[in-house]
Formats: structure tokens, sequence, C-alpha cells
């Protein structure tokens, strides 16, 4: 019995032990399959947050230029612009929260216009979202009907990265089993309650109208709608895809098709990978194993651009500031933009870009500024103050989501950012007798001289996101190009009467010409606006700022071309009769024969970061010319009946002083007398003579 009962204890210990093995070894393989399976979706989460879509070519109205789950520097290889400087990849989430932001701040202002251009750039945004949204379904299938690519050009084949991340993660313990193949099942969902890595605005939650549902920590929920209810009484919805700062897992049993209490209509991008997996197992047990299924989910990430200059929005007076421009709100003046003294509404204004090139650079190609199709606003008026607002919100959109939105407001509405007067108000207009003459003359010295010019520039501090402003003399000289198919627009006549005084300059006579001219400096500002980030990934610089020294970020003191703003004339421009006055175009094209130092232009690449990513430049220039209208005599010597002031040196440039024109003396004499002499005097003798002289 003792052998036997010892026996029978230590068969009974070897099937424990046997079942313990077998059961343990099921839990490692368990184990290991969920590592497996773990390594598949964080796999194609990480190939999601590295696509990016183009949707500049998308259809129905969906250009919002690279698009991605993550937002990308402009260091990548993949998004080259026409200049070769490589173009910024905008997050979805990125996109949707600099909207709603500005949305924010166009309520605060009070602006109607401005948030009707902002909610149709909303539906824009959606639509690009579809967009990515279609592009990444479509990706994660095993057979993925087109070839997508990464940031730098490498292929992405996020199906095949999922199975190889899974099958380098093979199951040991179990000593025997094998992948399903084509089991692998990837799938795009929502997560509740996860963060994004995206900040509500500056201005606090409540202002913000987000509800509790809708931050965590001071950071956007994903898949809840945050909506925005404007003063108007619309309501706009945005929903925030799930995406955090990194790659990580997520909880795949709330894993789910559509958000749970999200309206109907509300447009969401499901983001959040579900792989799904088979491993076969083979068992002493049963012949022919067991089968496995193994489930993983993950958010992919958003590595945040920091946008260190997004560019400057600048008003440009070179001949000095017109009276009913007291600040950037004065933009806004009542609903139709700029209204005349006379009550009539000035709506007479070009909706345009430049076509083939930048405008006037030839590039190998010739430019042309070409109207666009139409006025993408239906509801609002075609007039120069709603092409700013379309400036002023694009300028508002290269910030971000980080804008400060208090400084925005007040930049619109407060009197803190009104425009600074130049000082002197007055210079003495230098100007060359002819292109051909090196000698710069000084036609109209102080204290009559004609009106100075400055450059009022608004900049977001790279830290604090607030609207800082800066000023500076400058002259009409040198001019910025129209970057290719962004916006450009003109209105000639904009503030016209204005209550600016009347000056006359002249007569004067320049040497070797004696030839008098006046000049009348007109009550009429014409308005010129170009808005070089209007479309982006558009044309040879992708609605990237433009170059411009002028703009460039630092210190009042380092503002400016040549120190003080004013214009130093570059060499060999050519013919051209007077250089003091041009015609009526913010171009001077046909005046001059064209050279690159006339003009503010882009750089050009190859390279990476492009100059104005870490540099501010022209994002977009508000700029008023005034009208100079010579009198008849002039207006026929020149040829021009209308036209602006075309040289304006600095007081750097000695220029000696042409002395006023005084016309020639003219006497008709009529003598009586008994002699034969004639005089020009009056006396006492029998002789009687009268003068009659024509003078100034």
């Amino acid at each position: 019995m003792l052998v036997f009962i010892t026996a029978c204890t230590i068969g009974l210990l070897a099937a424990l032990a046997f079942f313990g093995l077998g059961y343990v070894r099921l839990l490692g393989s368990n184990n290991e399959q969920r590592t497996a399976v773990e390594a598949a979706s964080l796999a194609a989460a990480r190939d999601l947050s590295m696509i990016a879509i183009d949707t500049s070519a998308g259809a129905n109205n969906s250009n919002y230029g690279w698009i991605s789950l993550s937002d990308y520097a402009p260091n990548t290889t993949a998004t080259v612009a026409g200049d070769q400087w490589d173009t910024p990849v905008r997050s979805i989430n990125t996109v949707l929260a600099t909207i709603r932001l500005d949305l924010i701040i166009a309520d605060q202002i009070g602006d109607a216009n401005l948030e009707t251009i902002i909610k149709q750039d909303l539906t824009t945004a959606q639509a690009a979202q579809a967009t990515l949204n279609t592009a990444l379904q479509d990706a994660i299938q095993q057979s993925p009907s087109k070839q997508y690519k990464d940031i730098n050009g490498n292929n992405v084949n996020v199906y095949q990265d999922a199975v190889s991340a899974y099958t380098s993660n093979q199951i040991r313990m179990t000593g025997s089993s094998n992948y399903v193949n084509n089991s692998m099942k990837l799938s795009l969902g929502c997560v509740p309650n996860t963060p994004t890595n995206i900040p509500i605005p500056s201005c606090g939650a409540a202002s913000a109208q987000i509800p509790g549902s809708g931050m965590q920590n001071g950071s956007y929920m994903s898949y809840v709608d945050v909506p925005f209810n404007d003063v108007g009484g619309g309501t706009s919805h945005f929903c925030f895809a799930g995406i955090g700062t990194n790659v990580k897992l997520c909880d795949a049993k709330t894993w789910t098709t559509t958000p749970a209490g999200l309206a109907g209509g509300v447009p969401f991008l499901p983001c959040i990978v579900k792989a799904e997996a088979d491993q076969h197992m083979n068992s002493s047990e049963n012949a022919n194993g067991y089968v496995v299924h193994a489930i993983s989910c993950a958010q992919p990430a958003n590595v945040v651009d920091p946008r260190p200059a997004p560019g400057s929005l600048s008003f440009s007076f070179p001949d000095g500031i017109p009276p009913e421009m007291v600040s950037p709100k004065s933009m806004l003046a009542d609903a139709g933009g700029r209204v005349q003294n006379d009550g009539s509404d000035q709506a007479a204004c070009s909706f345009s870009y430049s076509a083939n090139g930048d405008f006037p650079v030839p590039n190998g190609s010739t430019p042309s500024i070409q109207d666009y199709a139409a006025w993408p606003y239906n509801s609002l008026v075609q007039n120069t103050g709603n092409v700013f607002r379309q400036g002023l919100y694009d300028w508002w959109k290269r910030a971000g989501y980080k804008l400060d939105v208090n400084s925005a407001v007040k930049m619109m509405t407060s009197n803190s950012y009104n425009f600074s007067p130049p000082a002197p108000l007055m210079v003495d207009w230098k100007t060359q007798s002819s292109l051909t003459d090196p000698t710069v003359y000084d036609v109209d010295p102080v204290p009559v001289g004609i009106p100075n010019g400055n450059i009022h520039v608004y900049k977001v501090d790279p830290v604090s996101h607030i609207i800082g402003y800066q000023f500076v003399v400058i002259a009409p000289i040198p001019y910025a190009v129209a970057g290719q198919n962004q916006l450009y627009s003109e209105n000639i006549g904009a503030i016209a009467p204005s209550t600016v005084t009347k000056l006359t300059a002249g007569p004067f006579v320049l040497p070797n010409d004696p030839t008098p001219q006046t000049y009348f400096f007109m009550q009429s500002f014409d308005c010129y606006i170009r808005d070089q980030v209007y479309q982006p990934n558009s044309g040879a610089h992708s609605g990237e700022p433009m170059d411009c020294p002028t703009v460039a970020q630092g210190p009042i003191d380092e503002l400016g071309a040549g120190g003080t703003g004013c214009h130093h004339r570059p060499p060999n421009l050519g013919l051209g009769k007077p250089p003091a006055v041009i015609k009526q175009s913010d171009f001077a094209e046909n005046v001059f024969p064209y050279t690159a130092a006339y003009y503010y232009t882009y750089s050009s690449g190859p390279g990476n970061i492009r100059p104005t990513y870490q540099t501010n430049g022209m994002a977009v220039d508000v700029r008023y010319r005034r009208k100079i209208d010579p009198d008849a005599a002039t207006a026929a010597y020149i040829n021009l009946t209308s036209g602006y002031v075309g040289e304006k040196f600095g007081p750097g440039v000695l220029a000696p002083v042409v002395l006023p024109y005084v016309p020639p003396t003219t006497s008709t004499s009529t003598t009586t007398s008994t002699s034969t002499s004639t005089s020009t005097s009056t006396s006492t003798s029998t002789s009687t003579s009268t003068s009659t002289s024509t003078g100034p």
C-alpha cells in the first residue's frame, strides 16, 4: 500500500506538473501574442502619423495644402515647393484648432464678415479632412489603391509593416505556432476620453466656450463636439481626432467606429488604429491545434510645429498716412469696407493673382496679373475691406492655435495699436533729373517738402504669442512682387476725397532740362493689398511668406532697408523720364527695365529650411499710395496725367537744392515824348512811360 500510495502521489504530482507547465506556456503564449499584436498596432499608428497628403488638387474645394495627422516643419524632402524650399505640413487637429481660435477672435471683435470668411474656411478644412480620411482608410488595406509616401518621400505600406512587426515577435513558449496568413486586419475608429496635445485658447475655457467634456488638463479632448456659438446666432462644430504627443496603446475594449454621443452630421476623423491577428497553436491534446485571436489599438502622434516666425502683417504708407487710416481697425470701418467721405461705398477693387510666375519678376516666363474666376463669398461685397479681412485671417492662420486672443482682439479694437506718424512729417523731395544722371537733386526742400512715409509692422512673438507693433520710415522704392497664385488686390481711389491737405510741389526746373514741372498732391489714396499666404501649396512658393528685410524679426533699429528704410538707388536702372514721378501703378512695370534690385523678391533653394520659417517675412501687406497730378503743361511734357512719387531718397543722400522756377518777365512800354529815347522808368519830364509786366 505504501508503494502504491507513493506511486499514485508521484503520478498525481507529475500530472499536476504537466498541467502547470501547459498552463504557464498558455499564459506565456497569450502574453507574447498580445505583445506581437500590440507591436503591429503601434507600427501601423506610427506609419499613419508619417503619411502626408497634398490636398491642393483635391476636389470639392478641399485645398488646404499638405495635411497629415502630425505637424512637420519645412525640412521634409517630399514637400519641396517650386522654388526648391521645403513646405510645412499641417496636422488636421492644428488646422481645426486654429480655425476655432480665429472664430473666437472674430466674434470678440464683433465682425460678422470675418466670421463668414472663417466659417467658409472651416468647410474647406472639413473637406480636406475627408480627403485625409479617405487616404488613411485606403492606406491600411492589404492592397491599397495607391502607393502612399511619408514626409521624406519613402514608400509606406501600413499593412505590411504591421504584419512584419507582428511576426518579428513570434511566439516561442508554445514550442510550435505560426501566424495565420492574411489574418491581419487593420481598422480605424475612435476611443473616447482620449486627450489631444492641442492646448485650448489663451482666453480660457469660458471665453472659448469649451464645455467640461471638451477639455482635460488644458488640452482639447478628442471625439467630442466642441461647438462655438457666435453672436450672430450661428453654431460651428469641431471634433478633434485622437492624436496625442506620442504613439501609444489604447484600450481596445472602448474602441468604436463612431464616437458615442456625437450628433449626426458633425465631421470627425477616425484615426485610432485597431490591429487584429490570428495565431495557430499546435497542441499535443488536439491534433488540429487551436487558433488564438488577439486585438490591440494604438493612437498616432502629432509632433507640434513651433512656428518660430509665422510672418508679418504690415501697413505701408510711403506718401504719408491718410487721415482716415487711424489704425488697423480702420480697415474694418462699416460693413462694406472703406466708405467715401461723399457717402458712397467704394466697392470697386480687384481680386486677382499673378499667373505664370511672380509679378513682375519674369523667371523665364511671362507673368501677368489675372482676375480670379469668381469672388468666393456670395454674401459679401467684393471690396477692399473684405479683401483685407481675408488677408487678416490668412495671417492669423499662420500664427496657429497659440495666437494670444486678447492681443489679436485689441489690435483691431483698441487705440493702443494706432499708427504712429512718421518723424519728421515732411521731408525734402530728392530725385534725379533722369535715370542716366547720377546726381540726385533736391527739388522741393522743407519747410514745404513732401510727406514722409513709414511702414507699420505687426508680428507675433514666438514665445508669448502676443502681437507686437513696430514702425520705421520707408520710401516708395523698393516694391514687393506679387507671389505666384497668391492674392493681389488694388483699389484706385480707395479713399477719395480724403481730408488730407492738398499740396503743391514746384514749379521747379531740373538742370539741363528747361521745362518747368509742377505737381499737385491730391486728396486721393489708392490701396494695394498683397496676400502672399492666401493659397497653401500653390504657386512657386507654396503660399509661404516672402523675404523682406523691412519686416524681418528684430528690434525697431533693425527694421527697414538701408537703416532708414529710404530708397538707395540700385545701379543700371536704364532710361526713364522723369524718375521723380511714375505712372499710377504699384509695380512700376514698364517704367524702368526690370531689375531684381528694384523689388523685394523670394529667395530660391535648394535647401531645407526656408529663410522665412525662422525669420519673419512678408505675409500680408496693405499699401496706400497718394495720387499726384501734374499741371497741364507738365502733363503734356511727361506724357502722364496721374501718378505717384517715384524716387524719394533718404537724408543720407547728398543733393544740391534746385532753385524754384521763376518765369521770365515780359515788358511792354508805351512812351510819349518829343525825344527819340525810350525809358522803362517814370519821371517828372515831359515824357510819359507805362510798363506792364507778366510775372509769377
